[in-house]
């Protein structure tokens, strides 16, 4: 991808990040988000074809980077979940709408259902049923995604190495 393409489709996601602060997905226009991002509407239907394909790479864009930084070690480790924080906190305004279903409420299980993170996570499973192993892997990530989104909430957050760090304590035990 050249230099304009990138520029072009950063103003087109900082723009809809911002919209969706105070509008619904359904109430944003593409002619009001070209608008905003200073683009002709015949640019953006030339990369997308809705506001939806868009938000939808965005989170491709987001589960790809944490792919990246999974596929970056071997084990399951703190350092893995710190690097996931740090990239999440980069981001937050975009993620703080994720996390909140303001925008797509079915991220949290397309995060869940991820397989880079169900594939690390197998190391945790340490002789238990397949059965047994669902509910657990239910228990933790539901458990780590409601700490996630708290964190991310907060106005005067801990660092990512913190909440990292207690996140793996947790999982470990």
């Amino acid at each position: 991808m050249n230099q304009r393409i990138a520029l072009t489709k950063r103003l087109l996601k900082n723009s809809l990040t911002e919209m969706l602060q105070t509008q619904s997905i359904y109430e944003i226009s593409i002619r009001e988000l070209c608008q905003r991002a200073g683009i002709n509407r015949s640019t953006f239907y030339k990369y997308y074809g809705s506001q939806f394909d868009l938000l939808s790479e965005m989170e491709q864009d987001l589960l790809r980077s944490v792919e990246t930084t999974l596929s970056a070690h071997q084990d399951y480790s703190e350092n893995i979940v710190e690097q996931v924080m740090e990239y999440l906190e980069k981001d937050i305004e975009f993620v703080r709408l994720l996390l909140n279903s303001n925008v797509d409420p079915q991220f949290p299980e397309k995060l869940f259902s991820f397989e880079p993170i169900r594939r690390k996570s197998l190391g945790l499973k340490a002789g238990m049923t397949e059965e047994e192993y669902e509910y657990y892997y239910c228990f933790i990530l539901h458990g780590a995604y409601e700490m996630v989104h708290k964190w991310i909430n907060k106005e005067n957050r801990e660092p990512p190495a913190w909440i990292a760090s207690l996140i793996f304590h947790f999982i470990r035990g």
